[in-house]
């Protein structure tokens, strides 16, 4: 991921870091629980609209299409409002896009995951650039890991709370659940904002011919392809995403569908691997910051990524359910810990 840069960076300020830290790491945590409503309900949602039940993957790639679409364009935002104000923005476009994704019409459906996927890239962009300020020196990898923790820790309660609301109540009750706790996080944070967007730039200019413009992706995919390093580890963050997304867009629909688990169960599953990733992020920074090279323990995870997707693309209804659960386990240390420490890097 690119980092942005509004104005030259102070250096790690030594007031407090830790309630810029919870608050990034709570918008991504309630940011995700907003993009885990597909996944987590793929086999209700589908039926809904009458589709097949592997177009969930269709819909969590419209997701990140709005995700990479807020990443690209999105920077003008930053400037003007702040990364605080930014991140309260994108939880409001991700509860309105809950709401519409309940729906029983193929084309609201749609769009509200593409508002869904624009509440992901301000967690990314924003919240890069708080850490960038506040996370003390000597632990910026441990800083960034525990933020990326938010991931896990919004996928459980989705894992938990959306299938079983689902099932107990309705699709619609389980979205507004998903609203609220959206327009609660955008509440939380509001007592930082001053503090943490004290660099915004007022005038900045706004508008559509401001945000959709050619410099904006021209900005941001010039400096990718000018840095060898930096191209390197976005390349290796495309791969292990794509491992990552495949887990968390088709794991509760593989093991409904092609393993014969219940709804509920299968929510429990996917919030298991995502409590051993909550885990498992910060240590992995921990190590990578003791070590003194997070390309190495990067390396690590790609190799049990792979190796434990396709111990999962081989499992049958057969296999016992203990060896489910253990590759879940597996699966939150490899595929779904990473991602803290390409930030870092």
């Amino acid at each position: 991921m690119i980092q942005p840069s509004l104005k030259p960076l102070p250096t790690t300020e030594p007031v407090s870091w830790l309630g810029p830290l919870l608050a990034v790491l709570t918008v991504q945590a309630t940011a995700t629980f907003l993009t885990r409503i597909v996944p987590t309900l793929a086999p209700s949602l589908a039926a809904r609209v009458d589709w097949p039940v592997e177009s969930v993957g269709y819909l969590a790639a419209l997701i990140t299409t709005g995700s990479l679409l807020s990443q690209l364009l999105c920077m003008p935002l930053l400037r003007r409002f702040g990364a605080m104000r930014s991140l309260q923005i994108g939880l409001a476009f991700g509860a309105v896009g809950a709401l519409l994704s309940a729906a029983q019409q193929p084309a609201v459906l749609l769009a509200g995951c593409l508002l869904v996927g624009l509440c992901l890239g301000p967690p990314s962009l924003a919240g890069t650039h708080v850490l960038q300020r506040f996370a003390p020196a000597g632990h910026r990898s441990l800083m960034f890991s525990i933020k990326q923790a938010g991931v896990p820790l919004g996928s459980i309660l989705a894992g938990l709370m959306l299938p079983l609301l689902a099932q107990k109540q309705s699709i619609e009750h389980a979205v507004v659940a998903a609203a609220a706790i959206a327009l609660l996080t955008v509440a939380a944070v509001q007592p930082l904002r001053r503090r943490v967007d004290s660099g915004r730039d007022p005038m900045q200019a706004m508008g559509w011919r401001v945000f959709v413009t050619l410099d904006n992706l021209r900005r941001p995919l010039g400096m990718l392809v000018s840095m060898p390093a930096l191209r390197r580890i976005g390349a290796a963050g495309a791969c292990l995403g794509a491992g990552q997304s495949v887990w968390f867009a088709f794991l509760v629909t593989y093991v409904v569908a092609e393993l014969h688990w219940t709804l509920p169960a299968a929510g429990a599953l996917f919030a298991l691997m995502q409590l051993v990733s909550v885990l498992g992020r910060p240590l992995l920074g921990y190590v990578a910051d003791r070590m003194g090279s997070g390309i190495a323990v990067l390396q690590c995870a790609a190799v049990g990524s792979g190796l434990t997707t396709f111990a999962l693309a081989c499992s049958t209804p057969s296999w016992p359910t203990w060896s489910i659960v253990a590759l879940a386990v597996a699966g939150g240390c490899t595929v779904s810990s990473w991602n803290g420490l390409q930030f870092a890097e």
